[in-house]
This record gives structure tokens, sequence and C-alpha cells, in this order.
């Protein structure tokens, strides 16, 4: 299943994109796509939901504004430095161990919505990401059985303020938790849906021009060894997000380095997981 939540800003409602294209709105399942639809077997509940109301359900316009895909999680994990190409292009040594950081959940927004670019910032960068959500409470999981903790897949796109990250002291979190920088959709595809996480094209556009072209065969350590690993330090919950880390591409790694500004127009894509595209503003009191 593909899962979209639609709707005006914080007013979202649950919805499932169908195979023809059709957008379904399901709210009269009576649960938001959150901590406790997962852990409550919300997945199984809504095939069942759709198979029996699908016919008769609301259709929702293709015009209509999709919220980011998983109702706000209790964290978001990502993963730094996990692309060869990246690393390469950054000059860093291939981790022995996976890089993790946080970034704030306040930065989620839908996958269309605009970026803010934040007061004082200088260098705001893109990311284009693989991210894996969570369907069930996960501490100390084997890699064997990693995926299994796995409820879907969803296009992220992880921006960053290299600024605030690099030379503000402290951990990268000050560069990756500005409001609007965690655009996540348009859709969360169900497990079944990506047979191999490991096997998906991936890229990313600024005004039009192809700034990352890759694939996540390019990443230094897969969605199941990530998953295991973050379970030996933290308890993963139910709807809770990791970010799998970027491909070469960035603005950072040009020479010189580019960064975005407003007007400009970011666009990109996971294969099987969708498109998103924002449109780049200045911060304002009320964006």
């Amino acid at each position: 299943m593909k899962l979209i939540r639609h709707g005006e800003v914080g007013k979202e409602k649950p919805g499932v994109l169908l195979g023809d294209g059709t957008f379904l709105d399901v709210s009269g399942l009576g649960q938001d796509y959150d901590e406790a639809f997962f852990r409550e077997g919300g997945l199984p509940a809504l095939e069942r939901w759709v198979k029996a109301n699908g016919a008769t359900a609301p259709r929702v316009s293709p015009t209509t504004r999709l919220g980011h895909a998983v109702c706000r999680p209790s964290k978001i994990v990502c993963i730094g430095l996990n692309y060869r190409d990246h690393a390469a292009e950054t000059g860093a040594q291939i981790p022995k161990e996976p890089v993790i950081f946080f970034k704030s959940t306040t930065a989620l927004v839908g996958p269309n919505d605009n970026l803010v670019i934040p007061k004082n910032a200088t260098q705001v960068d893109w990311e284009v990401e693989l991210a894996v959500v969570i369907g069930k409470q996960a501490l100390y999981v084997s890699k064997d059985k990693a995926l299994d903790y796995v409820a879907g897949y969803v296009l992220h796109n992880d921006y960053s303020e290299r600024a605030f990250q690099k030379d503000r002291g402290g951990q990268w979190v000050k560069g990756k938790s500005c409001d609007t920088f965690a655009p996540l959709g348009p859709f969360l595809a169900t497990r079944d849906e990506i047979p191999d996480p490991a096997k998906l094209k991936m890229w990313l556009k600024v005004n039009g021009q192809m700034r990352q072209s890759s694939s996540t065969t390019e990443m230094i350590f897969d969605v199941a060894t990530l998953v295991s690993y973050l379970t030996e330090f933290m308890t993963l919950l139910p709807g809770d997000v990791i970010s799998t880390g970027t491909p070469a591409g960035v603005g950072l790694g040009m020479k010189p380095p580019q960064y975005l500004k407003a007007g400009d127009v970011v666009e990109l894509g996971i294969e099987g997981l969708g498109e998103s595209r924002q449109q780049v503003v200045n911060y304002s009191p009320g964006t």
C-alpha cells in the first residue's frame, strides 16, 4: 500500500494512493498514521478497510495538498556519511560504524511545501535520502530480523544549513532541525512495495539541473544493518523515521560550494517512492 496524508497544515487526514493514481480518503478507519496506528496493527487493518470500503470511500482531488506521510514520530534519526560517493566528494574517510545524529520532528513538512531559509542562514543545502519508517517497537534486534521491524519507506529531503552545522559548535542537529527542513513524502510505501531497498535509483535537481544522480547501492551500511545498529543504543518506536544518508552531489561538495537562495526550485525522487518539489523562500514572520 501507499499511505498519504492530505489536507491543510495541521488538519491532515489519512489516505491511500491506489494503483490507478486515485487518492482515497480513509478517515473512516478512525486513525491517523501515528505511533498507535503502527503499534496496534494499523497496516493490516487499513488493508482490510480499503478492501471493504474502497469502492464507496471519498475520493480526494489530486491537487489537494499532501502532508508529511507519517504523523509526527517520536524521533527522526539520521545517518551521516553513509554513501561511498558522498564520503569521497567531501574528502571524509569511510566510517567504521554508522554516524548518528537527530533531526527535530518540528522540521517535518509536506513533500511539496515551501523550504523556508532560516534567519541568518547562508549555506542551505539539499540531500535526497531514503527514509525508513519503523513498524513495531525495536530494541536489541539482530540484523537478520531487522527488516521485520520496518513498516515501509518514504522519500526525504534532509535539508541542512552547513554554517549552523559546522561553524556554530556542537552537534550537527543545529544545521538539520530548522522548520521545513524535513519534507517527507509524497507517500509511505509499505515494505512489500519495495522488495529491495538496496537497489533504488535516486535523484535531485535544482532549477532543472541534475545535482544528485545515484543509487542506494552506494550505501555503506544497508537498512537492516542500520536498524539493528540503532537498537543497540535506543528503543525505536512505531512510526519513528530513520533517514539513511545522501549520495554525492550536495552543494557543499561542489567547487566552489553552491547553496540555495530564494526563488530556487528543488525537485527530487526515489524509484518506487515518488517525487517531491520544494520552492525556496526567505523567512518572514508567518512563513
